[in-house]
């Protein structure tokens, strides 16, 4: 009961929110402006915040993210020739290889580890938060653009560019390295400021799952049942079995293991859809791995952490 009280309620608040968006006690210009204040304010603000008074040196654990960098990389590289087997087009293929990999860690996987693993938890998965999401935005460009050869025609590869700048001004890698810094350093915070980053990162995961919910559009998701299918199972059941094989195999246990399970194991990110438009996939396949991989998560994480228990590790 413990680990479906952690993991369910998440996604109860994510579907209150599509709930409300469905009839419209949010709308699309609510969703866009609250996803940029938890974006680039309260998510920043909350990393910042339990990164910076954390140890980092205790905190920070290599083969969460060794084990999870090999996991990604292993499933990104097995999309691309499974996607051409499955006989998908090349936007298509940009949007299936991306769905298979690129997991929602902000707006699913820490709400998951605070309720399952606690603050001390969190830290952590911030942490391993900070050094996933460069890798993952640039294996996405690269799962959008190589199906096209965009190498060629020069378009594609110019917003490749633009998207790379982006991830250097990322909000929330920046605040996870500046709270890395803070923490390795050991500077003081004073109390007035740290209250006030509390009263803020107390806003941020209340707020981002019904963002997350509002923003899931089944319209979208009205085509490619069966490749978004396969994209889902890759991502939250064959990358999430790969990161705990490589997990288990450089020793990690208990709560560690089980910050993995729950960080690989997210669905995929809704920024998947945006980038499919920006860079030439198909966005309904998009929206609908989005939609398949969110609702089979709440019960993948559920059961990867049973098999964690009941395997005693």
């Amino acid at each position: 009961m413990d680990i479906l009280q952690s993991v369910f309620p998440v996604f109860l608040v994510i579907a209150i929110g599509a709930t409300a968006r469905r009839y419209r006690f949010i709308d699309e210009p609510f969703v866009r402006t609250a996803n940029a204040l938890v974006y680039y304010l309260l998510l920043p603000v909350l990393l910042f915040h339990e990164i910076g008074t954390s140890d980092f040196r205790q905190a920070f654990s290599a083969p969460l993210v060794i084990g999870g960098y090999a996991a990604t990389t292993a499933v990104f590289l097995l999309a691309f020739p499974l996607s051409r087997r499955m006989g998908l087009v090349p936007a298509e293929r940009g949007a299936f290889i991306q769905g298979a990999f690129r997991a929602n860690l902000a707006y699913v996987g820490l709400p998951i580890v605070l309720n399952a693993v606690g603050v001390e938890g969190l830290r952590k998965a911030g942490i391993l938060l900070g050094f996933m999401v460069p890798l993952l935005n640039a294996l996405a460009i690269m799962a959008l653009l190589l199906p096209h050869k965009e190498r060629q025609e020069g378009r594609g590869w110019e917003s490749a560019r633009n998207v790379l700048a982006q991830i250097a001004t990322n909000p929330l890698i920046l605040a996870s390295f500046l709270g890395i810094g803070w923490s390795l350093f050991r500077l003081p915070l004073p109390g007035m400021l740290r209250n006030t980053l509390k009263i803020l990162s107390s806003a941020t995961l209340p707020l981002s799952l019904l963002c997350l919910g509002g923003a899931i559009s089944f319209e979208r998701a009205r085509t490619g049942f069966s490749p978004a299918a396969a994209a889902a199972a890759m991502k939250v059941v064959l990358l999430t079995g790969l990161g705990l094989a490589a997990y288990r195999w450089m020793g990690v246990s208990g709560d560690d293991l089980r910050i993995g399970a729950i960080m690989l194991g997210c669905p995929t990110a809704v920024i998947t859809y945006v980038m499919a438009s920006q860079l030439k996939g198909d966005p309904d396949l998009a929206g609908t791995i989005i939609v398949v991989s969110t609702a089979a998560s709440a019960f993948t994480i559920t059961g990867w952490l049973f098999f964690l228990r009941g395997m005693g590790w």
